[in-house]
C-alpha cells in the first residue's frame, strides 16, 4: 500500500512539474511577443530637415503609463500614401498582443491565431469599422483593412475577458508610450502643430508644439479619468 501512495504521489508531483513547465513556456511566448510585436506601423515619408518630438504621458489611477498614444492632429493635408507593411495583432495565452497598436491610416492588420485554442476576433458595433472574422483555429491567420481614422475596439466572443484596441490615424506621425510614459515621433516636418493624446480608458489632452528642423523638443502630459 505505500509504494502505491507513494506511486501516486510521485505520478501527481510529475503532472504539477510538467504543468508548471508549460506554463512557464507559455509565459516565455507571451512576453517575447510582447516585446516583438510592433505597436507602431507608419509609411516612410521623406521630410527635408526634420525635427524629432519626445516626452512623457503621466497616466493617473491606472497600473501603468503605457498604451497611450500621442499623435499630431494635422501635417498638412494629411494626405500621405498608406503602409505597405502589415501590422500584427496576434492571439496568445487567451491575450490580443499588443494591447494597444496604432496604425496609419488604409493599415492592413493581420490577426494570426497562436494560441492552443479557437479564437474569434470582431469590433463593436459601434465603431467606424464593424467586422467580425468569425471562430478560427489554431495557426490561422485573417486579415483586416483599416481604412477610417478611430479607435477600433477588439473582443473575442470565444473568450470574454480578451479586449484590445487598433488606433487608427490621419498621418505617420504618433507614437505609443512605453510603461513609464515615455513616446518619440521622429521625421516630423518643422512647423507648430496640435499634438493630443488617446488612451482606452483616460481623457484626450492636447497642446500645441513647435518643431524646428535637426531639433528635439520635449513634451510631457498628464492624464486622468473621463468625467
Amino acid at each position: 500500500m505505500r509504494k502505491i501512495i507513494l506511486t501516486i504521489f510521485a505520478f501527481v508531483a510529475l503532472v504539477l512539474f510538467t504543468e508548471n513547465l508549460k506554463a512557464e513556456e507559455v509565459q516565455e511566448q507571451l512576453q517575447a511577443a510582447i516585446a516583438g510585436l510592433k505597436k507602431e506601423i507608419r509609411s516612410d515619408v521623406t521630410v527635408e530637415n526634420p525635427g524629432t518630438i519626445t516626452g512623457t504621458v503621466k497616466c493617473r489611477r491606472v497600473r501603468h503609463s503605457g498604451d497611450a498614444v500621442v499623435y499630431i492632429e494635422k501635417v498638412g493635408d494629411n494626405n500621405f500614401d498608406p503602409p505597405t507593411e502589415h501590422g500584427v495583432v496576434d492571439q496568445l495565452n487567451l491575450v490580443f498582443v499588443p494591447h494597444v497598436i496604432a496604425v496609419q491610416k488604409g493599415t492592413t492588420v493581420d490577426f494570426p491565431n497562436s494560441d492552443q485554442v479557437r479564437h474569434n476576433v470582431f469590433s463593436t458595433p459601434d465603431c467606424c469599422n464593424q467586422f467580425n472574422l468569425g471562430t478560427y483555429d489554431v495557426g490561422t491567420s485573417k486579415p483586416v483593412n483599416f481604412d477610417k481614422s478611430c479607435e477600433v475596439p477588439l473582443l473575442c466572443n470565444v473568450h470574454a475577458e480578451m479586449s484590445a484596441y487598433v488606433v487608427a490615424l490621419d498621418n505617420p506621425y504618433f507614437g505609443v508610450t512605453e510603461n513609464d510614459g515615455s513616446f518619440r515621433i521622429e521625421n516630423v516636418p518643422p512647423g507648430t502643430y496640435r499634438l493630443k493624446t488617446w488612451h482606452e480608458k483616460l481623457r484626450s489632452v492636447e497642446q500645441e508644439v513647435k518643431v524646428e528642423g535637426g531639433k528635439t523638443v520635449e513634451v510631457s502630459f498628464l492624464i486622468k479619468k473621463r468625467k
